[in-house]
């Protein structure tokens, strides 16, 4: 029986590419999957993605979309956000790709203290501009416990980065020794701990065949 090696692309941003996904193989001694690693520095990943499905050759099986805690709480609307993920997934879909959307990693609760605004004139001012009260994981929560209910509802598997980094804290904090320093890039230790995730993952995906 022929062992069938499934191309996965991660499609993310900077702390995709820390990871060195490519690599994951190699590093824990298994060869039924290859990994490759496409980057957009943005929210709006749309047109890498676009151009990955229409590949004529080296077209991935499955595709893992990937936001990073650096775009929350940004400029983009929870509804936007949201949007774009939809859409994502159809397109995979209509591609013959099999779409893997990811939670986001947290940020540490020193991290996240940054963006509270306490200053009554700047809330005031923020409310006037329609600029989000939330803070970075406020937004970052909102976002993954959607992800996951809608991925549920369209019985699509989610690669979890948020769970296996969070403190036991209610707020679900990253673990502050699982940071670079800055409380939002991860260092090797954190890396480590996602390579552990992602196979069982991929077993729990209904590939097209």
């Amino acid at each position: 029986m022929n062992i069938i090696t499934r191309h996965i692309v991660l499609l993310g941003a900077s702390v995709g590419k820390a990871w060195k996904i490519e690599q994951l193989p190699e590093r824990i001694s298994n060869q039924n999957y290859r990994f490759e690693y496409i980057g957009l520095y943005r929210f709006d990943k749309s047109s890498a993605l676009k151009e990955l499905l229409h590949r004529r050759e080296n077209k991935p099986d499955a595709v893992i979309l990937k936001e990073c805690a650096a775009y929350f709480p940004g400029d983009i609307s929870f509804a936007k956000a949201k949007q774009l993920m939809i859409q994502w997934i159809i397109s995979c879909r209509e591609n013959r790709v099999v779409p893997i959307p990811a939670t986001v990693c947290p940020v540490t609760r020193q991290r996240d203290e940054r963006f509270k605004t306490k200053n009554p004139l700047k809330q005031l001012i923020k409310t006037i501009r329609g600029i989000s009260m939330q803070t970075c994981m406020e937004r970052i929560r909102e976002y993954n416990d959607w992800v996951k209910a809608y991925a549920n509802e369209k019985d699509l598997v989610v690669l979890d980065l948020e769970t296996p980094l969070r403190s036991g804290d209610p707020g679900r904090y990253l673990k502050d020794d699982l940071t670079k320093g800055d409380g939002l890039h991860l260092n090797a230790k954190a890396y480590h701990i996602l390579d552990g995730i992602v196979y069982p993952a991929l077993g729990q995906v209904k590939w097209d065949e």
